[in-house]
């Protein structure tokens, strides 16, 4: 005979069937290239992005060399100036890497309803990319796009919030774009656009409000899309089923106890990257001073 399984580990192998729901976490390239370690980190996709070039390396660094001439360590090359900096050196590849930076992120917005902030994201690394050894004309454009994006992410929330259009692309889509936006006024400082850290911190905390609210919305979403499905034989017994967010019927070990199964797969499916969303708005809260004080370096070797 089979051994039999205590409710508890009935429930644990009921949700060992699930995969992780979809990623909605901060996009990396948006956590390595705006972190405290954003130089060391460009530096290792310049290192990995002159190996690929192989043979043409000699050409590749002359090129790269002449766009990035006598760049001296300065704050506007750290944060979303590291960011500019790791998308201009795909650019220049002589064979553009399969997934460029760029590309990575366009894919973050590929919602339909995301694309207004990837528009403004979108203008904002190209303007980092042109202006990046020009502080002045970098601040007056960051000043620009800062505004449009905010507006445009608001867009978005509310159609999630207000207008029953949730999704986890969607999410995801304002996520990361909360995330750029905060590193934008973050780089105001650095340049001088902005006396101090106070509006950072104020978006900060509005932003995790937000979060807090939308991560109900989608968890409301979700339990919407799921259901239980009961199929009973007149005379011998009655199966209960989870029916998951993509239709698929999961068997309950359990009669009458829906709920209790809901609750475990959401957690399997969201809670994890639940948590490492908040922690990155968090550390991005509680390493504010440390990030604006930065000086990024790079240097063509």
């Amino acid at each position: 005979m089979g051994k039999i399984l205590s409710k508890e580990e009935e429930l644990e192998r009921f949700v060992k069937q699930f995969n992780e729901g979809p990623n909605m976490r901060v996009d990396q390239n948006i956590v390595k290239f705006c972190s405290l370690d954003s130089s060391e980190n460009l530096k290792q996709h310049y290192e990995g992005r002159k190996m690929e070039t192989g043979d043409h390396a000699a050409d590749w660094l002359k090129n790269l060399a002449e766009k990035m001439a006598a760049l001296m360590p300065a704050p506007e090359l750290a944060g979303l100036g590291a960011l500019a900096i790791a998308i201009l050196i795909d650019v220049v590849s002589k064979s553009p890497p399969e997934k460029s930076t760029e590309d990575a992120l366009r894919c973050v917005f590929a919602e339909e309803k995301a694309s207004e902030v990837w528009d403004q994201i979108d203008e904002c690394l190209k303007r980092c990319t042109v202006n990046f050894k020009n502080k002045v004309q970098l601040r007056t454009d960051i000043e620009r796009i800062e505004y449009k994006l905010s507006e445009a992410l608001t867009k978005l929330k509310n159609s999630m919030v207000r207008d029953g259009q949730m999704t986890s692309e969607a999410l995801k889509a304002w996520i990361n774009g909360a995330a750029f936006h905060i590193q934008m006024l973050i780089h105001l400082v650095r340049l001088g656009g902005i006396p101090d850290c106070d509006p950072v911190e104020r978006l900060i905390s509005t932003y995790k409000r937000d979060l807090d609210l939308l991560l109900k919305k989608h968890r409301e979403m979700v339990e919407k899309k799921c259901k239980e499905k009961i199929f009973s034989h007149p005379k011998y017994y009655t199966i209960h089923y989870l029916v998951d967010e993509d239709s698929k019927e999961h068997r309950l070990p359990e009669l009458n106890n829906y709920k209790k199964y809901f609750e475990a797969y959401y957690s399997r499916r969201y809670s994890s990257q639940k948590r490492e969303i908040e922690c990155y708005f968090n550390e991005v809260g509680e390493n504010l001073q440390s990030l604006v004080r930065q000086s990024g370096s790079f240097n063509v070797q």
